[in-house]
Parts: C-alpha cells; sequence; structure tokens
C-alpha cells in the first residue's frame, strides 16, 4: 500500500530536481550569487573572451578603488554590499552593472571609515577602478545630497557608464543620526566594454 505513495513521491522529488537544475542552476543569476559554475553538459564558463566579464562570486573582490587626492588608496571593493563586506572595504548594490556595461555601478562605504574623504571630493577628480578583468577611469562630473529614504539616484540606468559613489552624510553630525547621504557621481573616461549579463 505505501509503494504506490513512495513511488510519487521520488517520481515528484526528480521533476523538482529537474526543474531546478534545468531553470535555476542554469542560470546566469544563480552563478553570480553562489559563485558556482554549474553545466548540463554544455559549457556554462563564462569568459572574458566570449566579450562577456567573467562571473564574480557573491562577497568576493572584484576590484580596487583609488580617489586622486585621497590618502587612502586601493579600497577593496567587494560584490554586495552587507554589513560584514562594508567593514572591509566598498561594498557593490547587486542591482547594479558592473564596469564596462553601459550601465550604473553603485559602491557605498562608511563615512567613518573607506569613504570617509567623500565629503571633500571635488568635481573633475579621476577615480580608477583596478578589477580582475582590466582598468577603468571615471571621472567626477557632479555630487548629489538625498535623504536616506530616496533612493531614485541609485535606480539602475542603462544607457552610458556611469559609477555613483555614496555614503553617510556629513561626516561630522555631532553623533546624531545621520538621515541624508551624499554621491559622487561619476562618467567613464577609459576602459573597454562588455556585454551585459542574459
Amino acid at each position: 500500500m505505501l509503494f504506490p505513495y513512495l513511488s510519487a513521491i521520488v517520481a515528484w522529488g526528480c521533476v523538482v530536481v529537474l526543474l531546478f537544475q534545468a531553470f535555476v542552476m542554469d542560470s546566469q543569476a544563480y552563478r553570480l550569487v553562489t559563485g558556482r559554475e554549474y553545466s548540463s553538459g554544455t559549457d556554462s564558463t563564462v569568459t572574458p573572451d566570449e566579450g562577456h566579464i567573467p562571473v564574480i562570486p557573491f562577497g568576493s573582490q572584484w576590484a580596487t578603488l583609488t580617489v586622486d587626492g585621497w590618502k587612502k588608496r586601493d579600497i577593496k571593493v567587494f560584490f554586495g554590499d552587507t554589513g560584514d563586506l562594508l567593514k572591509k572595504g566598498a561594498g557593490m548594490w547587486l542591482n547594479s552593472r558592473f564596469c564596462g556595461q553601459n550601465g550604473k555601478l553603485v559602491l557605498s562605504a562608511h563615512v567613518t571609515s573607506y569613504f570617509s574623504e567623500l565629503e571633500t571630493t571635488p568635481i573633475g577628480t579621476l577615480i580608477t577602478m583596478d578589477t580582475v578583468y582590466g582598468k577603468y577611469v571615471y571621472k567626477v562630473v557632479d555630487t548629489h545630497i538625498f535623504h536616506k529614504s530616496d533612493g531614485s539616484l541609485l535606480m539602475p540606468e542603462d544607457s552610458e557608464d556611469q559609477l555613483i559613489m555614496y555614503t553617510c552624510y556629513p561626516k561630522n553630525n555631532n553623533r546624531l543620526p545621520r538621515v541624508k547621504r551624499m554621491a559622487l557621481i561619476c562618467k567613464k573616461v577609459e576602459g573597454k566594454e562588455w556585454k551585459t549579463y542574459g
């Protein structure tokens, strides 16, 4: 009597596993989040030679950031912006693009550590991103101060290669809660273009 039920459960389990492999594990998003390379018989590894940037695992350092005039140099840049990652450097918002993908790259870091000099960075400053797939140079073209609840500046936008770096504002706030953010808006002046992920 139990055999038909067990057979049905096993059959449904196999269907679920096959669907997971077909629609989840073969997706670019799965490889980005887990850092795993999974192949179902075809070569799913993305390499720069194919016109795409390499797969960047979540939580990994994929670049170093240097801002002309800053004392802090070679700031580590991580894929993700969790609290643990921001203790080690700058974090990339997951809904943004990587350098060279003709979109908006959004980075954040603490004003008390890695982005402590952001507030005094003048327009025209050059910013270098040394990534695992090439060097990119950006130029600060504007600054923007916004309320922490207003995320419109950070929203994805695929048109031109932009770098948005933001942190809490102002730096010296007499220990009061910081409800504002300051951003540097930067445009790419050097670096190779890559295809976006599908």
